[in-house]
Parts: C-alpha cells; sequence; structure tokens
C-alpha cells in the first residue's frame, strides 16, 4: 500500500524530481509520458557520476533519446572527456558538477537550471559553450563563493568567457560579495547584469573592479551613486571611460552624486577619461555633484576623432548643477599626438563648471592645435606639471577667477633670462620670438621707445597663452632702491587685452619711480610678474 505523507515538506531530491518532470512536459509536451527514472542521469545504464568513467556518451544517448525531456543530474562529478553537445534542459541537485576535462567542450543548447552552486569544474583545461536559448551566466557556476573571503577572480573570468564567447548570454552577477583577488577583464563582447546588492571586494573598504575594455558608451558609470568605493585596474577603448552622472530626482535619489571614491590604474585612448554628465532639466539644486574624487596613475591616449579629453564635463541645463569640493588627482597623462581637438579639461560647449580641483604629477605636450582648456572653467583650482613645453596657444583658459599653478617645462622656465616687453599693441610676433608665455612667474625688461620721465608712466605689452580677456589675478613688482625703499618702477595698470581680439595680450602701465630719465632705447628695468596664482611675484 503507498504510504502517504502529511504534515512534512518533502525531501529536497523529490522536489527537484516533481519540478524536473513539470518543466520536462513544459519543454516536450508532445513526447511520451516522462518519469522520475527516465530522466535521472544516473539511471541504470546510465552516467555514473563519479568523475573517473567519460559520462559525455551516456549524457549523449539520453539527449537523443525522444522519451527523455530532460537531463536531472543528481549529485555527482559528471566527467566529459570527449566534446558533448545536449540540446536539452539540465536540471540538477546541489553538487552536480561537469568536470569537463583538458580537449573537451561541453556546449549547453537550453538554459540550465541549476542553482548558484559549482555547475562546472573547467580547471583541467575544459571549455563550456551555451546556445543561444541561454540567458544567464553566474560566477557561481564555475566555483564562485561570494563570501568576499574567497578569490572569486578565476570563476568570473571563466563565466564572463564563457557568456562572451556564446554570443547570447549575460553574466549575471548576484547579491554576493565577489572576492577579486587578481585581474579579471570585461569586454564588450558580452553584457554584465548584477543584483542591486552585487559586489566586488578585495578590500575591507573598497569594491575592486574588474579590467574593462571596448564599451562605446561607457565602461564605468556611477548613476546618481552616493558614498561609492571602487578601485579600477585598467579601462581601455572605452566612451566615457569613468562616467558619474545625474538625472532629474523622478525616482529615487538619482539626482544626487555624493561623496564617492575611484581609484584606477590606467585609462588608455578612450574618448573621455573621467566625465561629469547632467540631464536636461539638471540645472542648480535639482542635481548636486559633491565631494567626489577620482585618483589615478596614468590616462593615456585619446579617441581618434573628434572631441575627446583626459576630463571633460557635459552639463546641457543652467545654473550648472549644484558643485563643490569634487577632486581630480592624477600622476601622469600622456595626451594623444594625433587629434587636434584633443583638451586635458574639457568643458562641453553648453556648460560652465565651477570649482574644479585639479591636481596632475606629469603632462605631455599636446599636439598643435590641441588644448589644455576647452570651454568655460569658473574658479578652477588646478596645479599641473607640464612634463613637456606645450605648444604655443595650449594653455588658453577661458573663465573667471581660475588659478593653474604650473611647473616642470614652463616656458619661460623658472629663473631663466628677462623676457623684453613689447612697446606697442598687437605685436606678439617681436615678443618672445612670437611665442607666448605659459608660466606663473617670469621677469620682464621694459626699454622705453620714448625718454622715460620721472613719475611718468609708459605702457608695455606682454604675451600670456591664458590671458583670454578673463585671466584672474595678474599681479608685477620690481626690485626697490635702498635710498627711497620704493620699487623702481609701480604697477599702475595691468590689463588682460584678449578680450578685445589682441590674442594673448597683457597690457602693463608702469610708473618711473626711480628718480632719473630712463633715455629711450638704451636703458632698462626689469621688474616680475605672476600670473593666475595666489603666490607673489
Amino acid at each position: 500500500m503507498a504510504r502517504r505523507i502529511t504534515g512534512a515538506a518533502p525531501p529536497p531530491r523529490l522536489l527537484l524530481l516533481l519540478a524536473a518532470v513539470v518543466a520536462a512536459a513544459q519543454w516536450a509536451p508532445s513526447a511520451a509520458a516522462q518519469t522520475c527514472g527516465n530522466i535521472d542521469a544516473l539511471g541504470p545504464g546510465r552516467a555514473s557520476g563519479k568523475g573517473v568513467k567519460n559520462d559525455a556518451p551516456a549524457l549523449a544517448a539520453m539527449d537523443s533519446n525522444p522519451s527523455v525531456g530532460l537531463i536531472y543530474l543528481p549529485r555527482g562529478r559528471y566527467r566529459i572527456s570527449s566534446s558533448l553537445s545536449l540540446r536539452k534542459p539540465v536540471l540538477g541537485e546541489q553538487g552536480a558538477v561537469f568536470q569537463v576535462e583538458g580537449g573537451a567542450t561541453l556546449t549547453l543548447q537550453s538554459q540550465p537550471e541549476y542553482g548558484l552552486w559549482r555547475l562546472f569544474d573547467v580547471r583541467a583545461g575544459g571549455k563550456v559553450a551555451f546556445g543561444i536559448d541561454t540567458v544567464r551566466v553566474f560566477p557561481e557556476w564555475f566555483g564562485a563563493v561570494g563570501s568576499g573571503k574567497v578569490d572569486d577572480a578565476p570563476a568570473i573570468q571563466a563565466a564572463f568567457d564563457t557568456a562572451a564567447s556564446s554570443g547570447a548570454a549575460m553574466l549575471y552577477l548576484s547579491n554576493a560579495k565577489y572576492g577579486i583577488g587578481r585581474e579579471v577583464t570585461f569586454t564588450n563582447a558580452a553584457n554584465v547584469m548584477s543584483e542591486p546588492d552585487a559586489r566586488f571586494g578585495g578590500y575591507s573598504f573598497k569594491n575592486v573592479l574588474p579590467h574593462l575594455s571596448g564599451f562605446a558608451d561607457f565602461c564605468l558609470r556611477l548613476f546618481g551613486a552616493d558614498l561609492g568605493s571602487f578601485q579600477l585596474k585598467t579601462l581601455a577603448n572605452c566612451g566615457d571611460a569613468i562616467r558619474l552622472e545625474a538625472q532629474p530626482p523622478k525616482e529615487g535619489d538619482i539626482g544626487t552624486v555624493l561623496d564617492n571614491t575611484i581609484w584606477f590604474d590606467t585609462i588608455t585612448n578612450s574618448r573621455n577619461g573621467i566625465a561629469y554628465r547632467a540631464g536636461e532639466g539638471c540645472g542648480g539644486d535639482a542635481c548636486i555633484f559633491q565631494g567626489n574624487q577620482v585618483l589615478g596613475s596614468a590616462i593615456t591616449g585619446c579617441a581618434a576623432s573628434g572631441q575627446t579629453a583626459a576630463m571633460a564635463f557635459f552639463f546641457s541645463a543652467k545654473p550648472m548643477p549644484a558643485w563643490d569640493s569634487n577632486q581630480f588627482n592624477i600622476a601622469t597623462v600622456t595626451p594623444c599626438k594625433t587629434n587636434t581637438a584633443y583638451a586635458l579639461l574639457y568643458a562641453d560647449p553648453r556648460t560652465e563648471t565651477a570649482r574644479e580641483v585639479v591636481r596632475i604629477g606629469s603632462v605631455g605636450a599636446v599636439a598643435p592645435g590641441a588644448t589644455l582648456f576647452s570651454g568655460r572653467h569658473i574658479v578652477l583650482q588646478a596645479s599641473i606639471n607640464l612634463r613637456e613645453q606645450q605648444p604655443d596657444g595650449a594653455g588658453a583658459l577661458r573663465g573667471l577667477a581660475s588659478m593653474v599653478e604650473f611647473s616642470g617645462q614652463t616656458n619661460p622656465l623658472l629663473a631663466s633670462t628677462p623676457i623684453k616687453a613689447a612697446t606697442r599693441p598687437r605685436s606678439k610676433s617681436l615678443f618672445n620670438g612670437g611665442k607666448s608665455l605659459l608660466a606663473n612667474y617670469f621677469t620682464i625688461r621694459a626699454v622705453p621707445e620714448l625718454d622715460w620721465l620721472p613719475g611718468e608712466s609708459q605702457t608695455f605689452y606682454v604675451y600670456h597663452q591664458m590671458a583670454t580677456g578673463e585671466l584672474y589675478n595678474i599681479k608685477c613688482d620690481a626690485p626697490k632702491l635702498k635710498s627711497t625703499g620704493l620699487p623702481l618702477v609701480s604697477c599702475l595698470q595691468v590689463r588682460d587685452n584678449a578680450g578685445g581680439g589682441a590674442k594673448d595680450e597683457i597690457q602693463v602701465t608702469l610708473i618711473n619711480l626711480t628718480g632719473q630719465t630712463m633715455v629711450a632705447g638704451s636703458q632698462q628695468i626689469t621688474f616680475t610678474m605672476a600670473v593666475a596664482t595666489l603666490g607673489s611675484p
């Protein structure tokens, strides 16, 4: 007599077998009636499941049997020593593992019905492939634990590579903390999706992300993200390698990007290394970027054509989004030499940025025609070490109250020979060999064109790349007379003339305080200048 079970849940394996029968009926409704016996891979004359015998022929026979709607794998190790393609769905209980040996490929044409446990062991060099009906591939199937305490990198890489080779499946990350103890590379060959609480871990305070390459729009996007902490390896051939983005907050808090910290090793050949983007309607307090830091070792190269930058800002709304205390700290930037649309720091024509804090330990020369700064940057605070001298015109900066501290290969170099000032407006060709200066501190020789009487003023002209009509904080000073303690000359007026069409021109009006006439063309006074800095000349 059959025994009736009441008041208790069925054993887990029985539940799986019942589910398998239902799934088999749904998958092949026209097939012969399914039973637990004829779908069980460990049935009489079938696979051994002990990891010793090659189980591929037995599983192939089940797959070709019209009375079998799916293949159910009880707990065991199913050794695959020869290539095998299974058309029917595979459903397994925890502990059922395909042990794929070197030289063999296991192809599953249908989405496996399996939990978040190891399903494949490819450590001997075997391969797994999926058909077009497979939608999701989980790192757990390749041995990921998701505890944050073990290195899940090999499993994640194997899962991604398998999904990428299928052409249809995506890598799907569950609500787990995946430990990353070595390099992982994601390319645009497969999509990566995740549950909301999926995390990459390698440090107690950072999410360590894989290598990212080849994504035309962006490689990493923080969209309405707060208090994130991420460490990245390499990002290559991206649209925006790193994007921080806000949209008007219709749902949740996507209008804020607050207090995130991102570390990266290298960004190469991407259209924009680091990009801030805000959508339509994101003006003023509707969207907030505050307290974000991006720190990296190197940004190199650029997009082959069109707008491209190491750091870029795209704000379509006005006023600009609320912005404060966002910082960039990059050790090395190597601009590309082939794209004249390149800018070290770019602001979209619709954009007016404010209060960027930028520190660059070393930057190479941009291509002739390219620039260090493009667009308007208000109250920019930057410290830039020039590894090479920049081409003439590269340092033009538009935007009020910006301060940029240059060091390294400035023009002129620090403590260089004084440069003779021009005595007539719009005469850049007569100044410094026709090249405008790009330095914070420099010494100028004023040789009067006419006799210069004591107490009278004369006007001289200096040409500087940062003079665009908005050059901030121009100061000058001169040696003092021992007899009076007064400087040899006093700067009566210093003016950036570039806004009136005189490219790079700074007009300096000096008063002769020497107490004697300076003879035209034969006598001179040297004085020092400081521009775009809080320092004194």
